[in-house]
Formats: structure tokens, sequence, C-alpha cells
């Protein structure tokens, strides 16, 4: 063997081996990790839910997607996971809850999953033949973070933070057909059935921007307008936007105003945490109602509550059970007007907001406009500030709530039900 051939086998070996061990060298997340939560699903079963484990810290090689389920007991039974892609930023499930979309923001792209099985017997899973620990990444612009689906389900819509596009990606052929400039920074995006828009908000713009995105004859089309909103502050911080459960008007979460060169947020009289209430007509932005907080926000959930109609109330509840909940009817004069058809009456919702370093999460009741409630974390031995909210209606007046302690990983799960003394019940953690 000539030297030159004995000098090359050595490195042949060592690069044999650098190989191998830098594969082995993935570390992955124990099964059902609490590790900073940004999203959570609950299932139409009532017991069945996911949470979005980010891995925004960089503790694991992976992110992942957590299936959990709330036994007879009560208590919290981890079902089965998936790994996704480091950094996981939010995820979106179809009607139907066969499919789950998640976007990676460290990957630039987008992953989606199956939701096999039944209520009960609910499994993770990615289609067959994947090769490694996940499918392939369809690849977007930067950054993505918000995603929803069209109301036909053909198409995933796609926002980003860093730049602030919109990708649109067709679902059967599974890649990107479109991408529109939206304004900088995309935190939300929600679906208006009433007028067909799209609604995003923005960090730092003052503005929500109205999406029109649909199917013409040759292409898919998207035309964007930005609706200013008149408050007397500059430089808002939109951290969430939701829809009232009546579908009429729109909260959203404004911050203070935001120094982009000290990365400091100012705080005055003029300048004061909002709570908006919002409307849009003829494709223009209108202020119904503001409520200012203390404090500085993060994100936002609303749960719908509705009184039985009084057919039902004779025969279920008594005047008793129903005097708090009927006295917010004759509060709310925005309350819809009950028919022979409906069961319910609309009466109002309860908007839970976030405000981190306060330790707290504030509920108010949108029917008086005002702070109802707080969940306070301050007296915990564990520390929790808490910022990503989730919530799912499950009856006229019940539901759950999820709140994300992110930086604290840890998450905890309530049960709402306002005809209850313990309006706000704790079911268990996550941690």
């Amino acid at each position: 063997m000539s030297k030159f051939f004995r000098f090359l086998l050595p490195l042949a070996f060592a690069a044999i081996f650098m190989s191998c061990d830098s594969e082995s060298k993935y570390i992955y997340p124990p099964d059902g990790v609490v590790n900073r939560i940004t999203d959570f699903y609950f299932f139409n079963d009532g017991k069945s839910f996911m949470y979005l484990s980010s891995n925004m810290n960089r503790r694991y090689d992976f992110g992942e997607l957590v299936l959990m389920e709330i036994d007879d007991e009560g208590d919290l039974v981890y079902k089965n996971s998936l790994l996704v892609p480091s950094i996981a930023g939010k995820m979106t499930v179809s009607a139907e809850e066969k499919d789950v979309f998640v976007t990676t923001r460290d990957k630039h792209g987008v992953v989606r999953a199956k939701i096999a099985g039944k209520s009960g017997s609910y499994r993770l899973q990615y289609e067959e033949g994947t090769k490694g620990d996940y499918p392939d990444i369809l690849k977007t612009k930067k950054e993505p973070y918000a995603l929803i689906l069209s109301d036909d389900e053909s198409k995933l819509l796609v926002t980003h933070l860093l730049n602030g596009e919109l990708s649109v990606i067709d679902n059967e052929e599974w890649k990107v057909i479109k991408t529109s400039k939206l304004k900088y920074g995309v935190t939300e995006i929600i679906y208006d059935r009433n007028s067909g828009y799209y609604l995003a908000s923005h960090r730092s713009s003052g503005n929500i921007s109205l999406i029109e995105a649909k199917d013409n004859l040759e292409e898919f089309s998207v035309s964007v307008k930005q609706l200013p909103i008149d408050l007397p502050t500059k430089g808002f911080d939109v951290r969430s936007i939701k829809q009232s459960g009546d579908g009429k008007v729109f909260y959203a979460v404004f911050q203070n105003i935001y120094n982009e060169d000290t990365y400091e947020y100012a705080y005055d009289e003029d300048t004061a945490p909002q709570i908006v209430t919002f409307k849009i007509e003829d494709k223009e932005l209108k202020i119904v109602k503001t409520l200012t907080v203390a404090g500085n926000l993060g994100e936002m959930a609303v749960l719908p509550y509705s009184s039985e109609r009084e057919e039902k109330k004779t025969e279920e509840t008594s005047d008793d059970d129903t005097a708090e909940i009927e006295t917010r009817a004759a509060d709310d004069s925005d309350a819809a007007e009950e028919t022979e058809e409906e069961t319910s009456q609309r009466i109002g919702d309860m908007i839970f907001v976030s405000v981190p370093k306060e330790e707290k999460v504030i509920v108010i009741d949108s029917a008086r406009n005002s702070i109802r409630d707080e969940i306070s974390y301050k007296d915990d031995k564990k520390d929790c500030y808490p910022y990503q909210l989730y919530a799912k209606s499950t009856g006229n007046a019940t539901g759950y709530l999820f709140v994300s302690c992110f930086q604290n990983d840890r998450a905890y799960l309530y049960s709402i039900d306002l005809m209850s003394e313990e309006v706000i019940k704790k079911i268990g953690v996550l941690e």
C-alpha cells in the first residue's frame, strides 16, 4: 500500500466516525414534554386536546406536538406525540379534526400530520413513507407563524413574523401558489364568515390588514387593504385579535407605544394598554368601544356565553340559577332578539387577557365592558408569567381555558362554568 493511501485511510475512518457521531448527537425531547408551549387545541369530544411545545429555548433539536386526554377521574393523561421541526410557531386543525398543520419558524416552512382514530383513541401520525423524524418541510418565506385554513379548506394561509408576508398553500398539490405583502410582523390571522374577509393583526403598525383571498377563473388572487386604528396612541403592538361569539364585532389587544431603539414600552395616561372592540363596515374599521387596562398585555381568548330560552329554563333550571346570567342579558344592549327557532339568547363574551409581568390573567365581560375577575399566580409557589391563551366553548355558559406560562414551561387547564359558584376551576397542570 502506498504512503498516499496509508495517509488517506485514517482520514476516511475519521470522516465516517464523525458523520455517525454527529447523527447520534440529536437531543430528542421526552414524550409529552412541556417546553415553551405556544398553542393549544381542544377536540369536539370534550376530553381530548393537543398542545404545541415550540422548543423556543432550543433545549432539544425538535419541537413536539402532544396529544392528551382528560380521563374519567379528571386526570390529564398522555396519549401520544409527534416530533415537529424546531422552532414551532402555531398550529391549525381541519374542521373534521383529521389534519393538523404546524409552522416552523426556525426551518421556515410548514409540516402537516394526520389525526387518526376516534374519540378516546386518537393518534397523531405522519403519512406512511415518511423518512426521518418528520416529513419534508414545505418551504415558505422566513419565520412563518400564524396560519389558518380557507373556508373550504383547499388552501392554507400562512403569515410571517419577520417581513409580514402572506403565503398561500394549495393543500392538494401541497405547494406555495401565492405570496403577498402585508404589514410587518403578523401576530394573528382570523376569518370573518360574515364578510368573507381575513383579518390580520401586527406588531407596531397601528393597522389591521383586511385580506380578500379567493379563487378566480385563472388563479388564486389576494388583495390587501390596511385599516388604520384611530386611537390616541402610536406605534401599536397588537398581540391578539379575536371575533365575538355572534360574529358581529372583533376584539383586539393593544400594548403600549413601543420604542424600537430602546426595546422598551412607554407608560403614561395617553398610551395605556387597551382592549378594543371594533367592527368592519364597507371595508372600514369602526371602533365600537375601548377598555383601558393596566400592564403589558399578551394574548387573548374569547368564550361566548348565552342564556337558555324561556321554555328550557322552566323545565331544567330554577329562577335563582339563572338570575346572574339574566342580569347580564338586561345590561347588554347588543343582545340578540330571540326567535322561536333559537335555543339560546346571545348575551356576550368572556374575554381572557394575559398580563405576564403582573402574573395574572384578567377576565373581561364584554356585555359590561369591564373587568369581572382575574386569575392570579402571584401566590403560587412556582413562578408563572402567563402569555398564550386558548378557550373552547362546551355549552351556553361552560367551556375550557388553557393558560401557558411560556417561559416557565408550565400550562394550566381550567373549566369555566358561569352558572357555578366556582366560575373558574383548575383541572390540572402540564409541566
